[in-house]
C-alpha cells in the first residue's frame, strides 16, 4: 500500500512540475480552477456515497 501512495505521490509530483514548465501563468491558472472544481466535486460525491451506504442504500 505505501509503494502505491509513494508512486501516486511521484506521479502528481511529475505532473506538477511539468505543467509549471510547460504553462504559462494564465493556462495554470485555468488549469487550478479546473483541478480545484474536481476536487470538491470528487468530495461532494463522496459525501453522498458515504451518506447513501449509512442510510442502507447500497448503490
Amino acid at each position: 500500500m505505501f509503494g502505491r501512495l509513494f508512486k501516486f505521490f511521484v506521479l502528481c509530483f511529475v505532473l506538477y512540475a511539468l505543467a509549471r514548465w510547460v504553462l504559462d501563468r494564465e493556462q495554470r491558472r485555468t488549469l487550478r480552477d479546473w483541478a480545484h472544481t474536481l476536487a470538491i466535486s470528487l468530495l461532494i460525491s463522496s459525501l453522498l456515497l458515504v451518506l447513501l451506504f449509512l442510510l442502507g442504500i447500497n448503490v
